[in-house]
């Protein structure tokens, strides 16, 4: 399938967007001052994906940046990561008074739902804002955004207010021909700097990469009181600090995927090195230890996925940017969201605001 890439720009911000799979590429943020930073990462067989094995989906072809996925997983008889993230979006006019956001629909329908997906784009703010809307459908289904940095000089993680972390119910690979995990599968910890590793030890994955050679995934329980959640990433080495605003009770879990040369076959073939996905999701994992959807609510008083309806819409807000390292910080401490800023609160007590569109989250 030949791409189809749009330029989405404005004053600070530029992006392409593949119409075919829906993924965010060549994100460039640039400061007042003349820094840019381009945190997003792109697998190194994108370049040459006719090298591929025919039976790798469209998504992992042109694995890169972010996108969005629906339902998430694998599921039967579709593609990985579901036709958000492999099928065709079609650009839309833009809505009355609505000239900053641009507007794609997907060609294919999700359970039934039809699914409208929007950037909106403020000049200045170094931020791209997003959503996507399910029109009907039925059912339930696991969802998330599957943005990715690359950190080959690594990554202070932070995160709000979280409940508790864990472990799938099993590994990404159980086979050791195939790939190699470094975490204990299951476990439940209280403190992500001191998760259980497969061998017996300790490890902080608040730093990542904290091993060499290793696929691995982990996920945080929000806050049940959360309305809006984060995540941020400071790459000193790298240059730049990442960081996730969403609605925390439509998003309730923050999902790491670790991807640091831990898969041995095509098309990873150990190539795929200091990946990080920070990706924000609705998943029954954090109560039950897999990637189902439940249309109830968990025992721990979060959402286990999107449940769709008939004679309903369903939004699915979400956003992320980045800007240079500031000079002397280390890790991110807190992240203040109001309606019209955002507040970068380092551990060294320095801070930096933005300027933020809070009614994005109906702030």
């Amino acid at each position: 399938m030949t791409e189809q890439r749009d330029i989405i720009s404005t004053r600070g911000l530029q992006f392409e967007f593949n119409r075919h799979g829906g993924n965010i590429t060549n994100l460039v943020i640039e400061t007042e001052d003349g820094q840019s930073v381009r945190p997003l990462h792109a697998a190194p067989w994108t370049q040459t994906p006719s090298d591929l094995p025919d039976d790798v989906d469209l998504v992992e072809r042109q694995l890169a940046g972010d996108f969005f996925c629906a339902p998430f997983g694998a599921s039967e008889g579709g593609p990985i990561h579901g036709q958000t993230a492999n099928g065709n979006w079609q650009p839309q006019p833009a809505a009355q008074g609505k000239a900053d956001t641009v507007r794609y629909t997907l060609q294919q329908t999700v359970q039934g739902a039809k699914v409208e997906k929007s950037f909106t784009l403020v000049e200045g703010h170094p931020f791209l804002y997003q959503n996507h809307t399910f029109s009907g459908g039925q059912l339930d289904l696991p969802i998330a955004h599957h943005a990715m940095i690359h950190v080959p000089g690594g990554a202070q993680l932070s995160f709000s207010k979280k409940q508790f972390g864990i472990t799938p119910t099993a590994p990404l690979e159980t086979d050791p021909a195939r790939g190699q995990c470094s975490l204990l599968y299951p476990q439940r910890f209280e403190d992500i700097t001191k998760t259980a590793l497969a061998d017996g030890g300790i490890s902080d994955a608040s730093q990542y990469p904290f091993s060499q050679g290793h696929e691995d995934i982990l996920i945080l329980a929000e806050d049940k009181a959360a309305t809006t959640g984060w995540s941020a990433a400071l790459a000193e080495k790298d240059g730049f600090l990442f960081f996730a605003i969403k609605d925390a009770r439509v998003l309730p879990e923050t999902l790491l995927w670790m991807s640091n040369g831990g898969r041995y076959y095509p098309p990873w073939s150990g190539r795929h090195t200091a990946v990080l996905g920070i990706e924000e999701a609705a998943t029954a994992c954090h109560d039950r230890g897999d990637f189902g959807s439940s249309p109830k609510i968990s025992q721990h008083g979060l959402k286990c996925g999107l449940t769709l309806q008939q004679d309903a819409d369903k939004e699915i807000r979400y956003g992320f940017g980045a800007i240079p390292v500031p000079e002397g910080w280390s890790k991110i401490d807190d992240i203040d969201v109001e309606s019209n800023r955002l507040t970068l609160m380092d551990i060294s007590g320095e801070s930096l605001t933005l300027p933020f569109l809070g009614s994005h989250f109906g702030l």
